[in-house]
């Protein structure tokens, strides 16, 4: 009667339990609340503006990049997968330790765990029950094991998590460079806009003061209505180009502000360049010197190598789980158990297994991983290639810059000179409101082209020294201070203008990579005299020229050079 009533109950908690456990995995999706999401918006804002230093002086170029590296939240993303990376790896260390598994139990049953036994010859009883284990009883175990192909296995995969954290340190390399060259662009962008800005708002003042006076002359008909209205027109046109340019000084501002991570509508000054900071960035190194850095430096060219090496090492992971498994193990037991002769006892194997079937997968992973490995090499390589691009390209397009600036400057240069002219005229009284509107106007159209040409020119400078994968940091900082990362980045930029950087030899180093001497030598030339080297004439003019690869990107191989004069004779 009490096992049936104790069978009831049991099936009762069972069933209880069951439907528990149903009604907990009926889950229903919970929309985020706006509390919620209000004080999530709060939470971000907080990490993403606090702890910042303060701006309590004018913002130079040097600073701005260095509030850009240490606050924007890029340059903070790529931090946090180098660190997760760099966890990863300690993780995957600890896999090649052995296992050491220790457990301790206590079971009981409401009964006693007896048997008997039969005679196989009878079929009759040939002892009556009994038993060998306690009603209840306790255990504990300490065991000490090591599997040989886990240990290989793992081992690999923590050579490729180490690969992977010097990948994300690459990363984070291209990313800074990246933010560095942004900041650049949008500084001078920003600092000429800050420095045009009074002779904007004069500019305009101007002209609408003109147009002002203009339709009052409409109104009290003092001029005939055609000649009135084409001078408001001439003057809604200067006004229209004003406004244009003042909208663009006001954007490059606030794109600066978001690149050092600023919070919205903060009120910063910077730096103003003079007149006489509008000159050519020196760049001492030549194309030479730059292509072959570029096949070391580049961090797009490292990461490649990187997943190289993994792809080697995820082959030899796969054929090393094709050997046998042997398991090493050691331990100490204990039991409570009072029927045991001993209570507690060590023990320790080998255990040796091994599927037969995994050598008919050997041909099969032996293709895939050569062609993982050729797949590896021809991406490098496609790499390579698009870097020695980019190399070239940047160069080119700091000579274009070059040479765009020297002649928006020189224009510049005139303008001046003929605002000056129209200002002494409109003094005398023998110049109209008008040209003398139009002169204002077209000089600042000509001081924003010139600012515009100066910028992009800073930009060529600046994408130069990232195709070579130059760093504008240093390997080693002082500190992490903005004052300290300022000094570290402004040092770092005049050992690059001076030629200091970690630049191999031109010659020497561009023939370890098949850079003939002539290529290299007609490279070294400044980009300013690079187009007169060209044509002057010369007896080396006359002979036939072979251009390498690692210059002309194999577009001119083997083609012939002549000298000008020849071909203006045919």
């Amino acid at each position: 009667m009490n096992r049936i009533v104790f069978t009831r109950f049991t099936l009762r908690t069972a069933i209880a339990c069951a439907a528990l456990g149903l009604g907990a995995c009926a889950v229903t999706p919970e929309a985020l609340t706006p509390e919620q999401q209000l004080a999530e918006a709060q939470r971000d804002r907080s990490a993403m503006f606090d702890s910042q230093e303060p701006v309590t002086r004018a913002i130079g170029l040097d600073e701005a990049m260095a509030r850009a590296v240490k606050y924007n939240l890029q340059q903070r993303l790529g931090l946090m997968q180098r660190a997760l990376e760099d966890h990863s790896l300690g993780v995957a260390n600890l896999s090649l330790l052995p296992q050491l598994a220790a457990s301790a139990g206590w079971k009981g049953r409401d009964n006693v765990a007896g048997s008997s036994s039969e005679s196989v010859n009878s079929g009759q009883q040939s002892l009556e029950p009994s038993t060998s284990s306690d009603r209840s009883s306790r255990d504990a175990s300490l065991r000490l094991s090591w599997n040989v192909l886990d240990f290989g296995v793992s081992y690999f995969s923590a050579k490729a998590q180490a690969n992977k954290v010097l990948a994300a340190e690459e990363a984070r390399r291209k990313v800074v460079a990246d933010i560095v060259q942004q900041v650049r662009e949008a500084y001078w962008q920003a600092a000429s806009a800050e420095r045009l800005q009074p002779e904007l708002q004069r500019a305009l003042s101007d002209a609408r003061g003109a147009l002002e006076q203009a339709r009052q002359t409409e109104r009290q008909r003092l001029v005939a209505p055609l000649e009135s209205l084409r001078y408001q027109k001439s003057l809604l046109e200067m006004i229209r180009q004003l406004e244009v340019v003042e909208g663009e000084l006001a954007v490059s501002k606030a794109r600066l502000a978001s690149l050092m991570n600023l919070p919205p509508a903060t009120a910063f000054s910077l730096v103003l360049p003079n007149e006489s900071s509008y000159a050519q960035p020196p760049l001492a190194y030549n194309l030479a010197d730059l292509e072959v850095t570029s096949m070391t430096q580049r961090p797009e060219i490292r990461s490649e190598s990187y997943q190289a090496r993994n792809a080697v090492l995820e082959t030899r992971a796969a054929m090393l789980k094709l050997l046998p498994g042997a398991n090493l193990f050691v331990g100490a037991n204990y039991d409570s158990n009072s029927y045991l002769v001993n209570d507690n006892w060590a023990d320790a194997g080998l255990q040796v297994s091994w599927n037969l079937f995994n050598v008919l997968a050997y041909p099969a992973i032996r293709k895939t991983g050569d062609a993982r490995l050729q797949v590896a090499e021809l991406r490098r390589q496609a790499m390579r290639m698009a870097v020695l691009t980019q190399v070239n390209v940047a160069w080119r397009e700091y000579e274009r810059s070059s040479q765009v600036f020297a002649r928006s400057n020189e224009l510049q240069q005139v303008q001046r000179g003929i605002l000056r002219q129209s200002e002494s005229a409109f003094s005398s009284q023998a110049q109209s409101r008008l040209e003398r509107v139009r002169t204002a106007t077209e000089t600042v159209l000509a001081t924003r082209t010139r600012d515009r040409a100066f910028a992009e020119l800073q930009v060529a400078h600046g994408a130069v020294y990232q195709a070579a994968g130059l760093d504008p940091l240093p390997e080693r900082i002082a500190g992490s201070s903005v004052a300290e990362l300022t000094q570290a980045i402004a040092g770092n930029s005049m050992r690059l203008n001076q030629g200091q950087g970690q630049v191999p030899a031109g010659i020497a180093a561009a023939r370890q990579l098949g850079l003939d001497a002539s290529a290299t030598q007609a490279s070294a030339a400044p980009p300013g005299l690079a187009l007169a080297a060209q044509t002057a004439p010369s007896q080396a003019a006359q002979k036939t020229l072979r251009l390498d690869m690692w210059e002309s990107l194999g577009s001119l191989r083997g083609a012939e050079l002549v000298p000008v004069e020849q071909v203006n004779g045919r």
